[in-house]
């Protein structure tokens, strides 16, 4: 069974919660999420968010590890707050 099969649950959680958590900052920068995705390696597993700005051509990436090898080691609420969080203040701040 691969890691994302495994936490499922976890997963959808976390999406749930980036989802929410971007929503007034995407609003507000009249972005969007295009994609929302998971991959894994030896390291665990990754997400990665791709989000389509207005004044940029190509979409932004932010790319993430929020399981590790060896599970989960915060709930997946706290890690998609945190993973929206950060892009949040990347957005705000002007840094892509």
């Amino acid at each position: 069974m691969t890691k994302i099969a495994e936490y499922q649950a976890y997963l959808e959680e976390f999406r749930a919660e980036v989802i929410e958590g971007l929503r007034p900052t995407l609003a507000e920068h009249l972005a969007t999420l295009s994609d929302l995705s998971y991959s894994e390696d030896d390291d665990g597993v990754w997400a990665e968010a791709v989000v389509r700005l207005p004044r940029r051509k190509d979409p932004w990436v932010r790319r993430r590890l929020i399981i590790p090898a060896q599970g989960p080691d915060k709930d997946a609420w706290l890690a998609g707050t945190i993973f929206s969080s950060a892009l949040t203040e990347e957005l705000d701040l002007g840094r892509i």
